[in-house]
C-alpha cells in the first residue's frame, strides 16, 4: 500500500534533493518524481515552488536553538552559533534564504528573539545588541554561503583560477602567500570570528554608557 501523501513528506522530499544539487535543483515536478507522484499531487499541500522553499528553510530554522544564560551569555551564544553552523553544514543550501527578509517565517524569528534575549541578559543595550545581532547573526548564516562559494572552481574567474595555479605570485605576493602557506581550516575560523565577535561586543557593553 503506498503511503499516503503529506506536507511532511513532501518536505523532507525536496530537503533531500536540495541536500544533493542545491536549490537549484528543486522542482515541482523533481518532488513529485522523487515521491513516486504527479507533481500536480503536490499541490494539494503547498500552493507553489516559493511556499515550498520557505516550508523547507523554517524545517531547517526550527533546529536552532538558543541555550539559557547559567554558564553566561556568550557561553550560550557561542554553542548556538556552533550548532546552527553545523546544521547549516548538512544543509548548505539554506544559508542565503536564511539570511533573506523574504523568507523569515515563525522559527526563524523564534531564533532571532532568543539571540537579541541572550544579548539583552548579558548587559548589552538596545541598540548595541541590534548591532550584535546583526555582526552574529550575519556570521552564523552567512559562513556556509560564503565557504559554498568558495568551494566552486569551474566558477573561480580567470585571476583566482591563476592565483591558484601560482601564475600570479609575484604580482599579488600577500594573495598568494595566504593562498599558499595559510591553513584552510573553515571550522576553525568560523569559531575563531565567532569568539572575536563575542568578546568585542562584551567588551562595549562593559564599557558603559559611552558606548551605543
Amino acid at each position: 500500500m503506498r503511503e499516503k501523501l503529506t506536507k511532511d513528506r513532501v518536505i523532507d522530499a525536496a530537503i533531500a534533493i536540495a541536500d544533493d544539487g542545491g536549490l537549484e535543483a528543486i522542482s515541482m515536478r523533481r518532488v513529485g518524481e522523487q515521491l513516486a507522484v504527479e507533481a500536480m499531487a503536490l499541490y494539494r499541500h503547498v500552493s507553489n515552488k516559493d511556499e515550498l522553499v520557505n516550508s523547507m528553510v523554517e524545517r531547517v530554522a526550527a533546529r536552532f536553538s538558543v541555550p539559557p544564560t547559567e554558564t553566561g551569555w556568550k557561553g550560550a551564544l557561542r554553542a548556538s552559533g556552533i550548532a546552527a553552523y553545523e546544521v547549516l553544514k548538512e544543509h548548505p543550501w539554506a544559508s542565503a534564504p536564511l539570511a533573506s527578509r523574504g523568507h523569515v517565517g515563525p522559527e526563524r524569528l523564534r531564533y532571532v528573539d532568543a539571540v537579541l534575549d541572550r544579548l539583552r541578559e548579558g548587559g548589552l543595550s538596545v541598540q548595541l545588541a541590534h548591532y550584535a545581532l546583526h555582526a552574529y547573526d550575519g556570521h552564523v548564516m552567512g559562513s556556509m554561503h560564503r565557504q559554498a562559494r568558495n568551494d566552486g572552481e569551474a566558477d573561480a574567474g580567470v585571476e583566482v583560477a591563476a592565483l591558484r595555479a601560482g601564475e600570479l605570485s609575484a604580482q599579488y605576493p600577500r594573495i598568494a602567500e595566504s593562498m599558499t602557506e595559510a591553513v584552510h581550516d573553515e571550522d576553525a575560523e568560523f569559531e575563531l570570528i565567532l569568539d572575536l565577535i563575542l568578546d568585542g561586543f562584551d567588551r562595549l557593553a562593559q564599557a558603559g554608557p559611552s558606548r551605543p
